[in-house]
């Protein structure tokens, strides 16, 4: 389900001007997510369901000032048949680049999208230590085969939001393995500003120096270029 949509965003696609597709529902429950909109059902039921036809509208309006699509979410791939049918027409009508923002819980999807050609980036959240993923409902299994898939079939980036309750030293050391072959590992500060899914955590707030650190820990173990926003 199609629930959002931004014409111009600056920020979402590295290097473009894109417009941005939010697809609703998720499968994880961050206690950061700041998309809550996005995820819990009964907030979701409430925002109006944007049709394929409509968003293909509003991309043609833009085409010739945006320079490629970003898909986002929520989880877009929690939704295959929709997704690959929007990626189609975004192909075969316009013929933009897209990026594909995921958590990479469903391989099995991203790896068909691939086949087709239908993604050209693809952005992946680390969002913990592999074992404490269940912690968000998550299993680390399957985004090892979401990057197993991926690597060396498309560019793809590493995001980390860095909440203090799920990412310190010792989280970043034991992700520091499946980041090979990324385009960069991208550090993004938490800003603990929005309404959040999960008040009752006290998650912290790191400062720009400690994005910092952070930087010059992973630059020190990884031979991928690693990038602060955000800060």
């Amino acid at each position: 389900m199609i629930k959002g949509f931004r014409g111009t965003s600056l920020v979402d696609y590295p290097g473009k001007i894109s417009a941005v597709i939010f697809f609703g529902g998720c499968n994880f429950r961050c206690p950061f997510c700041y998309n809550i909109d996005l995820v819990l059902p009964e907030r979701l039921k409430e925002l109006p369901e944007l049709d394929i036809d409509h968003i293909l509208t509003e991309l043609k309006r833009r085409k010739g000032f945006i320079s490629g699509v970003v898909i986002t979410g929520g989880e877009p791939t929690l939704h295959s048949r929709l997704l690959r049918a929007l990626l189609e027409r975004i192909k075969a009508e316009l013929n933009l680049p897209v990026k594909l923002d995921t958590n990479g819980s469903q391989p099995e999807v991203i790896n068909s999208l691939i086949k087709e050609n239908l993604v050209d980036f693809i952005a992946i959240d680390f969002k913990t230590a592999p074992e404490r993923y269940p912690e968000i409902r998550g299993d680390f299994n399957k985004i090892e085969q979401t990057l197993s898939l991926v690597r060396g079939q498309v560019p793809f980036e590493i995001r980390i939001t860095a909440v203090p309750y799920f990412i310190s030293f010792k989280e970043l050391e034991a992700l520091v393995p499946f980041m090979h072959g990324a385009e960069r590992v991208a550090i993004q500060r938490f800003m603990n500003e929005y309404e959040r899914l999960n008040p009752e955590i006290d998650l912290g707030v790191y400062g720009p120096e400690d994005l910092k650190e952070f930087k010059s820990f992973l630059e020190g173990k990884i031979d991928v270029p690693v990038v602060l926003r955000n800060v």
